[in-house]
């Protein structure tokens, strides 16, 4: 039987045993419960946020005219537009090169200075000329725009009569390389010549596109910069027999997308316009489409009118990949019009109606007064949201007038200052749109426009034109640096 002294001692080793089981888990759990010590290393770094750089603008210049004199393919300008300018600092101008053209009107650069404040300085331009040449006669006005890599110029013709020219220019201090991509009712054109176009810095390039596409009756062109950027406008110029039928310089429409807004399109004198017997559906109000993606688009075309409630037109299509297409709006009235496009794949979109006025016939009928109408046509373009505060300025024309229209779910309230009296206020409701009055030769502050969409026409018998109002582009975001 073991002693006494033998369970003692056995006891106490059992005894310490235990404790030790004890302290092992009691180390365990604070191991695991209490935190560990960590270190970490924050490498130095700095955020850098870029000063707003100086804010230019191109000015497509003078009206072009091809062909005049002995050779067919020259090109003159045929005078000087009248250029509005405003900006937050002082504004400073240019003129550009136009190599293979004769005469003046040259586009011209704007520049702003920034003030150093950490803001970007606004700055708007925009110009005018009305034509009265024998082959040539209308009024064209046109917004300066930024110039980008990339843009898209949704109209022009080639048929008999009808003359259309894509005008590219390159305000920056190294050469661009442009390449066009034509579209036409045939579909995309195969056109290499149209490839690889050089537009020297600083500089002009105008490319007839009948040269590209000969005899189309409606066209798209996709303009690609690499190198410089250019800005890209296309003038259209129409003659019936002897007769100028109006001119338009009609500049870039708002990048591919499945929910497109053109403002304020003009409806004027269309009794007039459609009462001859030479009158077709091509006198009507239309709406150019292309869809530049291969596969077909479902489209939805509607007009809203600016003055009275609900939707007046409203048309469906299928529109096959890669293929121009014009959709007609007709039963309209003159009025001012709010365009929306809808569609389940990207399209591109810019609209067009005719104005006229009748000179005086030997019978007095609509047909002879049709026949011997002059007649004008504008093309309205799709823009793109505006941010909260914008500049716009109005070159001479007759009745120009600012259209707004408001896509969001909610009023908006736009205060419109002048350069010269009191400001105005204006209540653009929830998915409606509103024409004002501005006055030529003037520029507006606008604030309160985040996410409106603007432009500003001119409506007068035989001499319409339109212009828009494009944000600009976007600021360089803030970057982090960390030094070596």
């Amino acid at each position: 039987m073991p002693s006494s002294r033998a369970i003692a001692r056995g006891g106490v080793r059992i005894a310490a045993g235990v404790i030790g089981v004890g302290v092992a888990v009691v180390a365990l759990a604070g191991a695991v419960l209490l935190p560990l010590p960590s270190f970490r290393v924050t490498p130095p770094a700095v955020t850098v946020t870029p000063v707003p750089a100086d804010q230019e603008r191109v000015c497509p210049g003078g009206l072009l005219d091809l062909g005049e004199g002995a050779d067919a393919s020259a090109l003159s300008s045929i005078g000087s537009p009248t250029l509005v300018t405003d900006a937050t600092t002082s504004v400073s101008q240019r003129a550009l090169d136009t190599p293979g053209v004769q005469g003046g009107g040259a586009p011209r650069l704007i520049t702003t200075r920034s003030d150093g404040s950490g803001t970007r300085p606004l700055i708007a331009g925009a110009q005018s000329q009305q034509a009265q040449e024998s082959d040539l006669a209308g009024l064209a006005a046109s917004s300066c725009g930024e110039a980008t890599a990339d843009s898209w110029l949704v109209a022009g013709s080639t048929t008999l009569g009808a003359t259309s020219l894509v005008r590219l220019v390159n305000p920056s201090q190294v050469q661009a390389t442009v390449d066009l991509t034509v579209y036409t009712e045939a579909g995309r054109a195969a056109a290499p010549g149209a490839r690889g176009l050089v537009v020297r810095a600083g500089s002009q390039l105008v490319v007839p596109l009948a040269g590209i596409v000969p005899n189309v009756q409606a066209s798209a062109v996709h303009v690609q910069a690499t190198g410089g950027r250019v800005f890209a406008s296309l003038q259209q110029s129409s003659v019936q027999g002897l007769s100028p039928q109006g001119v338009e310089l009609v500049g870039p429409t708002a990048s591919p997308a499945r929910r497109l807004v053109i403002p304020g399109m003009i409806v004027a004198n269309i009794a007039r316009v459609t009462g001859g017997a030479e009158s077709g559906s091509n006198q009507l109000p239309s709406v150019r489409l292309l869809a530049p993606g291969a596969t077909a688009a479902h489209v939805t075309v509607t007009a809203t009118s600016d003055t009275t409630a609900g939707v007046v037109a409203t048309s469906r299509i299928t529109l096959q990949g890669r293929t121009v297409r014009e959709v007609t709006l007709d039963h309209l009235i003159d009025g001012a019009y709010t365009v929306r496009v809808t569609s389940d794949t990207p399209v591109v979109a810019a609209a067009r109606t005719v104005d006229a006025v009748a000179a005086p016939s030997g019978d007095g009928s609509a047909t002879a007064q049709a026949e011997a109408a002059t007649q004008d046509f504008a093309w309205f373009v799709a823009t793109s949201p505006l941010s909260a505060t914008e500049l716009v300025a109005v070159p001479p024309g007759s009745a120009p007038t600012l259209h707004l229209a408001n896509e969001r779910d909610q009023d908006s309230v736009v205060t419109l200052t002048p350069q010269s009296g009191p400001p105005q206020k204006v209540t653009v409701a929830a998915g409606k749109g509103v024409e004002v009055t501005v006055g030529e030769r003037e520029a507006y502050r606008l604030e309160g426009i985040a996410g409106l969409r603007a432009s500003v026409s001119f409506t007068a018998d035989g001499a319409s034109s339109s212009l828009a109002l494009n944000p600009p582009g976007p600021l360089a975001q803030p970057i982090t640096v960390y030094p070596k």
